[in-house]
């Protein structure tokens, strides 16, 4: 790699990592007002994604995930429902629910956090060979019901993925418990009030700001912290988006371009013009910092 280069995306990275604060905030900043809160998890539309026997959930699982605690048969369905963006404007999104097929009326309910995603069908409610598909029929075959949101962005939801919004995260995994238990309802149960809240990857942060969010700042009024079980995420982001930059984690370009590039929609972190190369204004922002710039031109050999 030309030290030019490196520099380039050295520079990215600390676009990227000067608006880290914004993972720390209390994720209930600005999370819209009373009204728009109020409707969170407002059920749009309920579809079957499956139906399986406890027999027919172990051969989905079978080579892929231990199938030893498979004790029931669940019903999955896509759930689309209301929520609220990374600004906190009401929005949609979407989820796979899963419920078991048993007798018991009140369920322990499991909140499952997908890792990073780039495809917006390649999630749980979408892709019926996506590992988080798995996991989640899983739970729900040992008699829990489970929440699996595809977060803002991702499946059939509105707008663009905030990757890494705190906000976000947290509107789409409260309000996706919401339309969970709306549904319960419907089919004559009930959701226990503690979450037991798990996920991968970007669903590790994720599982930590959710957990947060139900224990210490009352996002719902029913719901609560049961469990926390976060899994390999990166909880030192800007340790691993530094690493990123400078090529040291496997498939750095994605992790890095994803974030740059869906910050700079919600926090402006550069704009970009054309002179007789390529400029790059970058736009470093942290809470209560002043916002400075700086230009890198990167020349670009004429052809033809």
């Amino acid at each position: 790699m030309t030290l030019r280069r490196t520099r380039i995306r050295i520079l990215a990275g600390a676009a990227v990592l000067g608006s880290v604060s914004a993972l720390v905030a209390p994720s209930s900043a600005a999370a819209g007002s009373h009204s728009e809160r109020a409707q969170g998890g407002a059920v749009v539309s309920v579809e079957q994604a499956a139906d399986l026997t406890a027999e027919e959930v172990a051969g989905e699982l079978q080579g892929k995930i231990d199938t030893s605690q498979v004790r029931y048969g669940v019903t999955a369905y896509r759930v689309t429902y209301r929520t609220t963006d990374s600004s906190g404007t009401p929005t949609t999104a979407s989820q796979l629910v899963v419920l078991p097929k048993n007798r018991a009326r009140h369920l322990s309910t499991v909140s499952w956090l997908h890792g990073t995603t780039v495809y917006r069908k390649d999630v749980a409610s979408e892709n019926p060979e996506s590992n988080d598909r798995l996991v989640a029929l899983l739970f729900g075959s040992t008699g829990r019901a489970v929440s699996a949101p595809d977060y803002v962005g991702l499946g059939s939801g509105e707008g663009f993925h905030p990757y890494g919004d705190p906000r976000a995260t947290v509107a789409a995994s409260v309000d996706g418990l919401r339309a969970t238990r709306t549904l319960a309802h419907r089919h004559g149960r009930e959701l226990k009030r503690k979450v037991q809240v798990s996920g991968f990857s970007q669903g590790g942060p994720a599982t930590m700001l959710v957990g947060r969010a139900l224990q210490q700042e009352g996002a719902d009024r029913y719901f609560g912290l049961g469990a926390l079980a976060p899994v390999s995420g990166p909880y030192n982001l800007s340790a691993f988006e530094a690493a990123a930059a400078d090529d040291k984690i496997a498939k750095s370009g994605i992790y890095l371009a994803y974030f740059v590039t869906a910050w700079n929609k919600m926090y402006g972190l550069y704009t970009t013009r054309a002179t007789g190369g390529r400029t790059y204004r970058w736009r470093s922002s942290t809470a209560g910092a002043t916002r400075t710039s700086t230009s890198v031109t990167r020349r670009t050999a004429p052809t033809g």
